[in-house]
């Protein structure tokens, strides 16, 4: 039976829950806590009744300002939610080939704009959605330092980053079209990417808390992210 790829909101097209993850201690990353999504820019009722009802409330958008200005959040101003814009310029445009994703990657989460979106998942009083533009690279790239802090297995943090290929398939067929200069590899989501980024981040800094030492951020805000996503 094919598995049915659907987003959580009716007006994206990858919109997912970083809830239902085993991790080491034995514990589930809890559902509508934190969710990934490409950038929602259509407002529809039933999507905002749907986020108000989890207690998704703060919306933390990683677009630079040229992506923000050309098709800006639908809950920017929409009363009952805290809108964040931390502009991650790092993955913005696609790679020249597979081997730089992982660079790029690396490039994103040195970023103090990756700091202050993490600070922001959790400082928030309630749940959090934070994306990008496809919800793959940039929203990738902290959704795996998520659930690399919270103890999460790396291989299902590839499969999690790698589904983005089916979630996206139209809008990056449809992109292919349009730039054929784009390698196709470079675009989809390719586990050897995430694979390759996340050794590489363990290399450089051993662990989650010397990673988020090096954002400036706090042991107080890592325990925090992982009281909002551990059950």
């Amino acid at each position: 039976m094919q598995a049915t790829y659907r987003s959580l909101l009716s007006a994206t097209s990858n919109t997912r829950d970083l809830g239902g993850h085993p991790t080491a201690s034995g514990r589930i990353t809890a559902e509508n806590r934190v969710w990934r999504s490409d950038a929602p820019t259509a407002w529809n009722a039933g999507d905002e009744a749907l986020l108000k009802k989890h207690g998704i409330t703060a919306i933390i958008d990683l677009r630079t300002p040229e992506e923000t200005e050309k098709r800006p959040c639908a809950y920017r101003d929409t009363p009952g939610f805290v809108y964040h814009h931390f502009p991650i310029t790092a993955g913005s445009v696609p790679p020249s080939t597979l081997e730089e994703v992982p660079l790029s990657y690396m490039e994103i989460a040195a970023q103090k704009e990756t700091a202050a979106a993490l600070e922001s998942i959790a400082e928030a009083d309630g749940g959090a959605l934070f994306c990008c533009t496809a919800g793959k690279d940039r929203t990738g790239v902290v959704s795996a330092v998520l659930l690399l802090a919270c103890g999460v297995d790396q291989k299902a943090i590839v499969a999690d980053y790698a589904v983005s290929r089916e979630y996206n398939r139209e809008r990056l067929e449809k992109y292919l079209a349009e730039h054929p200069e784009v390698k196709r590899e470079v675009v989809l989501a390719n586990e050897k990417s995430m694979e390759r980024f996340l050794s590489m981040l363990l290399k450089r800094f051993g662990t989650v808390e010397n990673y988020f030492s090096f954002l400036s951020l706090s042991g107080a805000h890592l325990e925090k992210i992982r009281h909002k996503l551990l059950k």
